[in-house]
């Protein structure tokens, strides 16, 4: 059976990427938590790769940020006005990186393709799941979930109608890492940054910090479900300043 490898936020290190899975078996079954964009220079590089290979991935608060922002960008709306409105994105989280991938910043004027090509992109965003339930078990016997934030404490709440709206914004947004002893599931996330993988009775942080400088960060994890073992490449791209 090939072996389920979950990498960590990728956030346009798209070389870093590209070394990273290098290192593991040409049949692994590939999952991302998420936040492929937003801060590294390559995003659209990282996405065309994913798509490319049809590996796995969730929605992350930058992509679902991405999309908001674009639904605007597309309305007709001043640059300089968006610029001011979402200036925290764009300037703070690295949105303006992922624009200038996409060839979609200040005074150029995208072609045909370019846009489409940015269109094309959304659409599968757009289509990322908030979770992906593997069909195999952890090693406690506890179903597998990959999602961008931590969801052990409102996995309960996935099918309610009332609390959707709640358990799409933990899913991608919780900052807490703490975890519910009594979760029905095993749940492999990313989201906040650890300088070694967060590993707890039923949860695994694997988001290392690839884009950030800080010490002790500034590498790129995937984990593998079947062997319980990390692999780990050092970022390549340069930091996000």
């Amino acid at each position: 059976m090939n072996k389920h490898y979950v990498i960590g936020d990728v956030h346009g290190s798209y070389h870093t990427l590209l070394a990273l899975i290098e290192k593991l078996p040409k049949d692994a079954n590939i999952i991302f938590v998420g936040d492929l964009i937003d801060r590294g220079k390559y995003s659209s590089d990282v996405i065309k790769y994913v798509r490319k290979n049809r590996y796995q991935s969730v929605l992350g608060n930058h992509e679902h940020t991405f999309l908001k922002f674009f639904n605007e960008y597309q309305s007709g709306i001043n640059f300089d006005i968006l610029k001011e409105k979402w200036h925290s994105w764009l300037f703070l989280n690295g949105g303006k990186e992922t624009l200038e991938s996409y060839s979609l910043w200040e005074n150029v004027v995208p072609t045909k393709e370019v846009l489409e090509k940015v269109k094309s992109d959304i659409l599968w965003m757009k289509n990322l799941p908030i979770y992906i339930e593997l069909d195999i078990k952890f090693k406690n016997k506890l179903p597998i979930v990959v999602s961008h934030s931590n969801i052990t404490k409102v996995w309960k709440y996935k099918d309610n109608r009332n609390k959707q709206e709640y358990f799409i914004d933990r899913a991608t947004r919780e900052r807490d890492l703490s975890y519910d002893k009594d979760s029905k599931i095993f749940n492999i996330y990313g989201h906040t940054p650890n300088t070694n993988p967060r590993a707890n009775l039923n949860s695994i942080n694997v988001d290392s910090g690839c884009c950030f400088s800080d010490e002790g960060f500034n590498y790129l994890t995937a984990y593998c479900i079947e062997d319980d073992t990390f692999i780990y490449q050092n970022n390549i791209d340069g930091a996000y300043k």
